[in-house]
């Protein structure tokens, strides 16, 4: 289909009864609906966002949603016909436009524009207007966006590594201030949860948090959700507050900034600047008072190199770095970790699991942990949905159907190199963990490693392993 066919097709629609935005796993992110029978669902249910799309829409499946073939494939898909039966057993038949949506090369969601079928055949205006409805003055849609209060804290960060503690102790210093902070660490290790924990260990705890996903909404809406929008801007806008002008007092948490386009980025350079916005179309200018946090599960200095953040606004955003380790860098938060997630599923699940076995833990600690305490928590989730009612040990074969595509994978990925390099280097790797693990305790890491304390010492000397302090 060509591009002009493509134009075609969205110039039929007319207009716009519904759109929905997902994640590539399938989570609803962001849904406004504009006709009162086609959304329904929204109207007897305050709160879909973070469901499963399967969840609102049981009789979907893979197959039949036009939405999850757009994210598995790729590809737009223009015009198809869909019914579907929602959570209260109304049937519907929609029209679909389904769009992935991609960042980095990597496809993050998709987006899909729908209509009721039911009024299809009556409109014969070719003209498109899916933007009018969007900030209308009710203001569902910033109602739809709007995060839950900040509920962690800095207590809710479980945490035996010194690395850790001294973070935490930066966050209760910084959150004193009102300087700006970027939080960088990999994906799943609480990002913002330090966020969170910032907030409301300041003096703005009391007022709104508001948290935003760059990288989640269309980068034709982003200017308008963060700065807001004025009546007459386009067709059928309304005065309507950004989220900037709804955090006022607070804070607002920007993740995934490095996703933001470069030519916004300087709107929000006026905001750390001055403390100004503008209104999309406005003419004036507005305070606000909104302290911002923001993170990438890239190193700052990364996302300026790749020209994925004004050099100028770095220099903005980093006045405070907090840069939260990855999980293989603190095994001794495995421990406390794990006894929070078992007991935490344990009252979930409805499961008594009191021990771990040898054979686990041991394999917790060798694994590299690409998704961090994120990782950890789904593992743990995975094995106690597993384990019958009347067993109380965590055993590797609760496991091992969750990570064995990880240890082949792993597995594959080793290169052939003489035995004696590899030896050596396994023997620093483990030598290094023990070490850190008994803070450069050389003694006592002996006694872990199963070797005399002198000969510890002339591998440490061997290796030239310098003790972290």
């Amino acid at each position: 289909m060509s591009r002009l066919d493509n134009y075609e097709v969205l110039n039929q629609l007319k207009y716009i009864d519904g759109i929905t935005i997902i994640d590539n796993k399938g989570t609803i992110l962001f849904t406004i609906k504009f006709n009162p029978i086609f959304h329904s669902e929204i109207r007897e249910r305050e709160e879909i966002l973070g469901e499963s799309l399967f969840t609102v829409f049981p009789s979907l499946n893979e197959k039949s949603s036009t939405l999850l073939n757009s994210l598995k494939t790729g590809r737009p898909i223009f015009k198809s016909k869909q019914e579907i039966v929602d959570f209260m057993g109304r049937k519907i038949e929609t029209t679909n436009i389904s769009l992935p949506i991609r960042a980095h090369g990597k496809i993050i969601g998709a987006i899909e524009l729908s209509k009721e079928r039911s009024k299809e055949d009556s409109i014969s205006n070719n003209a498109i207007e899916i933007n009018s409805e969007m900030f209308r003055g009710d203001k569902r849609l910033l109602e739809s966006i709007r995060p839950e209060r900040a509920k962690f804290t800095l207590k809710d960060i479980i945490t035996d590594n010194e690395q850790m503690k001294s973070l935490k102790r930066l966050t209760e210093k910084t959150a004193k201030g009102s300087s700006p902070v970027f939080i960088y660490g990999e994906t799943g290790t609480g990002k913002e949860l330090f966020a969170q924990s910032l907030h409301n260990a300041s003096n703005r705890a009391e007022k709104p948090f508001i948290a935003q996903n760059c990288a989640a909404i269309p980068e034709a809406l982003i200017e308008s959700i963060l700065f807001g929008t004025i009546k007459g801007s386009f067709t059928g806008a309304e005065n309507n507050p950004g989220l900037f002008e709804i955090a006022e007092g607070g804070t607002i948490f920007l993740d995934e900034i490095n996703s933001m386009p470069i030519h916004l980025q300087s709107k929000l350079l006026r905001v750390l600047q001055d403390g100004y916005i503008r209104r999309l179309g406005d003419r004036n200018i507005r305070k606000v008072d909104v302290r911002i946090i923001t993170a990438s599960n890239k190193r700052p200095e990364d996302c300026v190199k790749d020209k994925d953040m004004r050099l100028d606004l770095y220099y903005r955003l980093c006045v405070m770095t907090l840069n939260i380790p990855p999980l293989r860098e603190r095994i001794n938060d495995i421990k406390p970790l794990l006894d929070f997630f078992i007991s935490k599923y344990n009252v979930l699940l409805h499961k008594n699991i009191t021990n771990v076995s040898k054979e686990v833990y041991d394999f917790l600690l060798r694994y590299n942990w690409p998704g961090n305490v994120r990782e950890l928590e789904h593992i743990v989730e995975f094995a106690i949905n597993q384990i019958d009612e009347w067993e109380d040990t965590l055993q590797m074969k609760d496991i091992e159907d969750r990570v064995k595509n990880f240890i082949k994978h792993s597995e594959e990925e080793f290169q052939i190199e003489p035995l004696k390099d590899a030896v050596a280097r396994l023997e620093k790797i483990m030598i290094e963990k023990a070490i850190n693990k008994t803070k450069n305790n050389v003694s006592q890491a002996a006694k872990l490693l199963e070797i005399p304390r002198q000969t510890l010492q002339n591998k440490i000397r061997l290796y030239e392993i310098v003790p972290k302090s």
